[in-house]
């Protein structure tokens, strides 16, 4: 990536300044038990003690953001150029006001952090969380056992086509993720018939798991780009062509360069000034999913899929912190696409509950259009810094490579899906 020559830092107090942030806030109680209700978790029990310790102080008393603000302004200026070019231009046309919803949305991302570094850390939690926010879904009549009749149920009332989609098909990632931890990371046939017989895991998720036993190619790179073309395909169609290219960079980066996932025995915590929280998580290791991801592809994607948020969809208050926490904006790029997949999870499922259930949706500013495009046009110029260091000197062979993955791409990622599927 190509050297700054503004001033990361000044940008992004700048930035905070104007959105009403500073580095002496606390949580609103009242606030946080919002969050929790609309969540779903406010009755949430869980026999990880860290967590269960965590639930109950932050629903009494005031909490200090201080830490993690402080962290993801460490991230920002070490991982996220793009982000950073961005907030410059905001600040230069005046979009970055204060607002009620940025405060709320920075509690959403305190407590979303906690979850998500418990979740990466701790089998036990993240076996509680997952079952229990399931185990909500059910009560309004959302049963994964049945993909279709799900899919139905959620849609009408959901994010949107999008939204419903990437909601269900991420549930693969998290069955991959915790049978992957119960085996120590080998995941194959035999062992994936062994849990089904033995009642661990369903018999949806024995299907969704068997295609990704294959050990003859990298397995992660096909799920990874179905997942990425998913919201490319939607950007094009909505005419944000220039942020779908930063898709197709990602997606063509993942194809040419190899990057296998294994799990590992590891505690994962975000690098930089990290508080006393992540200390709490340790104990003994625990096998976690690793991709060899580079740390210029991290920053793209960072930037590509916040800017795709900002142009698509709404509630960002839940949906934009999951790129902005510690865990995930400063992860070590093995560690990025696991923490990715938890977060994720946990946001999409919040946002989700919260259409279901009745909480007015909080749609997106006013200029959202303007300034999702402005950021897509700075996503390509990165874009294609990483393609031609990493890929193809030549753009030109990037652009027909574009033109033609987007003529016809619902059909061209349906054939995804079923070779991926077939296998």
């Amino acid at each position: 990536m190509r050297q700054h020559s503004i001033d990361s830092r000044r940008v992004i107090d700048d930035a905070m300044s104007a959105l009403g942030l500073s580095y002496d806030m606390t949580t609103d109680v009242s606030v946080v038990r919002e969050i929790l209700a609309e969540m779903k978790v406010d009755d949430l029990q869980t026999s990880f003690q860290p967590m269960q310790e965590f639930l109950e102080r932050i629903v009494r008393q005031p909490c200090d953001l201080g830490a993690m603000l402080v962290q993801v302004r460490w991230g920002l200026a070490a991982h996220a150029p793009a982000v950073v070019d961005f907030l410059n231009e905001a600040l230069s046309k005046r979009w970055l006001s204060r607002s009620p919803h940025v405060d709320k949305a920075v509690q959403v991302a305190y407590v979303l952090e906690a979850i998500t570094a418990a979740m990466c850390n701790s089998p036990v939690f993240f076996d509680d969380y997952v079952g229990h926010v399931r185990s909500k879904q059910k009560d309004i009549g959302i049963d994964h056992e049945h993909l279709l009749k799900s899919f139905v149920k959620m849609l009408p009332s959901s994010l949107n086509f999008f939204g419903t989609a990437k909601a269900i098909s991420i549930d693969m990632a998290m069955v991959y993720f915790r049978v992957g931890r119960y085996l120590g990371g080998s995941v194959d046939k035999q062992s994936v018939d062994e849990l089904r017989a033995a009642g661990r895991i369903s018999l949806l998720e024995h299907k969704l798991l068997l295609p990704l036993c294959g050990r003859g190619r990298c397995v992660c790179n096909d799920w990874l780009r179905i997942n990425i073309y998913e919201a490319g395909i939607t950007e094009y169609e909505n005419g944000f062509t220039m942020n779908a290219m930063a898709a197709h960079v990602l997606a063509e980066h993942v194809l040419m360069h190899c990057h296998p996932e294994s799990f590992q025995l590891r505690h994962v915590a975000p690098e930089g000034p990290s508080g006393d929280f992540y200390s709490s998580l340790t104990g003994e290791d625990h096998y976690f999913p690793v991709v060899a991801l580079s740390e210029g592809w991290k920053s793209l994607y960072l930037t590509w899929n916040m800017a795709f948020i900002l142009g698509e969809l709404d509630n960002l208050h839940f949906l934009f912190p999951k790129l902005l926490i510690p865990s995930v904006l400063c992860s070590n790029s093995e560690n990025f696409l696991g923490v990715r997949i938890v977060s994720l999870w946990v946001s999409i499922n919040s946002a989700l509950l919260l259409s279901f259930h009745g909480v007015d949706k909080l749609t997106a500013p006013g200029r959202r259009r303007e300034m999702a495009a402005a950021w897509g046009e700075i996503n390509q110029r990165h874009a294609e810094e990483l393609y031609q260091a990493d890929v193809d000197s030549d753009t030109t062979v990037l652009r027909d490579g574009f033109e033609t993955r987007f003529t016809r791409p619902y059909a061209k990622l349906a054939k995804q899906v079923m070779e991926f599927v077939k296998r």
